[in-house]
């Protein structure tokens, strides 16, 4: 009886150990050739510098004594479907507490273009019906075409992890050294980005090891009423007739169907 407690109590350990040890850490490949940062894999060792490899995009690293360079290569409909509605942010801090303090969305995503335009902002995030009308369907349309014109800029200065929002034209960055770029002749987007290391970037970062994040983050909805609809089952007939019966969907669904997510890494740089 003892030995059998022992080792479910080693079992229930090693399963907290691995549910803990979930954030990938891995050394970038250091580069003998510069990267020309124009949206395109073309220059990439792509089997020395893949490391993290899914179904819906393939994550790319590669550094050298004075940048670190990412590419996020997008290879699913649904995830660039995601990215271009909600954006692509990339979080880069080198303490863990404050990792999400500063973030660079690009593409900044529709929807979070809208918040150059507060009245209509608030209003979509709270309105089930706001996409319905035609005004709004045009403004969605338009801002389509100036997806990749801004870079969106996140920042978070409180405990309670409130964020402010502004948005820049990408030569702002390139004043600290920084680039970033995308492939939009693709049928899916490329994301490149080549950053500091010495502290100069918007990110802040200069040591060795530092924490990485990718993140797609609709806006936050408020809808009270949002409803989609079910075709009626036998034990609701009562209730509803013949009619279909709604079903609540809550605001979380609703970010969840967006594509919502966030993904950490460690960077752990050699020693140059």
């Amino acid at each position: 009886m003892i030995l059998r407690f022992k080792n479910l109590l080693i079992i229930l350990v090693l399963l907290f150990l691995v549910s803990c040890g979930s954030t990938n850490q891995f050394n970038p490949t250091q580069l003998n050739s510069s990267i020309s940062v124009d949206g395109n894999l073309s220059d990439w060792n792509t089997t020395q510098t893949l490391f993290d490899d899914r179904d819906q995009a393939n994550y790319y690293s590669a550094y050298d004594e004075d940048f670190l360079y990412l590419f996020i290569d997008i290879r699913g409909a649904m995830k660039d479907m995601s990215v271009r509605r909600s954006g692509f942010t990339v979080y880069i801090s080198d303490d863990e507490d404050s990792r999400k303090s500063v973030g660079v969305s690009f593409p900044p995503g529709t929807f979070n273009l809208l918040r150059e335009f507060p009245g209509a902002f608030s209003s979509f995030t709270r309105d089930s019906d706001w996409m319905s009308k035609p005004e709004n369907q045009e403004l969605i349309e338009n801002l389509n075409e100036e997806l990749f014109d801004r870079v969106m800029i996140i920042q978070r200065t409180n405990s309670n992890g409130d964020a402010s929002y502004g948005f820049i034209d990408s030569s702002q960055l390139e004043v600290d050294g920084m680039e970033i770029s995308v492939n939009t002749d693709s049928r899916t987007i490329g994301i490149e980005m080549k950053i500091p290391r010495d502290g100069s970037s918007i990110y802040g970062f200069s040591s060795d090891k530092v924490w990485l994040g990718f993140a797609i983050e609709p806006p936050e909805f408020r809808i009270q009423e949002s409803s989609d609809y079910s075709a009626t089952t036998a034990g609701n007939r009562g209730q509803y007739g013949n009619r279909e019966r709604p079903r609540r969907t809550s605001n979380a669904d609703i970010s969840r169907n967006l594509g919502q997510m966030e993904r950490w890494h460690i960077i752990q740089f050699d020693e140059d």
